[in-house]
């Protein structure tokens, strides 16, 4: 039904929204504690530079579906992927044991991100496939050629 497939595009959309606004107000906040605590507002720390990363994904997630290079499918995968994007600003810069917001508690760490990667690229990989196999439905056409006599 093409109506739920534009009320979930819309409630994507309205998510990224929410999650851009929301990003940008946490990593204002952050550079004003961090101005008041430490004496500077941004010290390209891989935590901050991690909430650039979200917020710079979610821009380009917006900019690229009004500038209309992706449609509803193509923000589908962009949504799903800047998850990818979370996960390594939330978990992976840990893993890297430097800067101000590295607190340990990183064992195990690495595999649950690693798996959440690797489900998280095979979503991506078969809707890949399906949207491939949808548009060779549709558009009437087929691979396959006749053999030559």
């Amino acid at each position: 039904d093409k109506d739920f497939y534009r009320s979930i595009t819309r409630m994507v959309y309205g998510t990224i929204c929410f999650g851009l606004f929301f990003s940008l107000v946490g990593t204002i906040l952050g550079g004003i504690w961090a101005n008041y605590s430490w004496g500077r507002f941004w010290g390209w720390d891989p935590k901050e530079n991690g909430a650039l990363m979200i917020c710079l994904a979610e821009l380009m997630i917006l900019h690229a579906r009004m500038g209309g290079f992706i449609r509803d499918h193509g923000l589908h995968l962009l949504a799903l992927m800047n998850g990818m994007v979370v996960a390594f600003s939330w978990w992976g810069v840990n893993l890297l044991g430097v800067g101000l917001h590295s607190y340990g508690f990183t064992s195990g760490i690495l595999q649950l991100l690693l798996l959440f990667y690797a489900i998280e690229g095979g979503i991506v990989l078969i809707s890949l496939i399906h949207r491939a196999i949808q548009r060779q439905v549709y558009s009437g056409k087929s691979t396959d050629t006749p053999a030559s006599t």
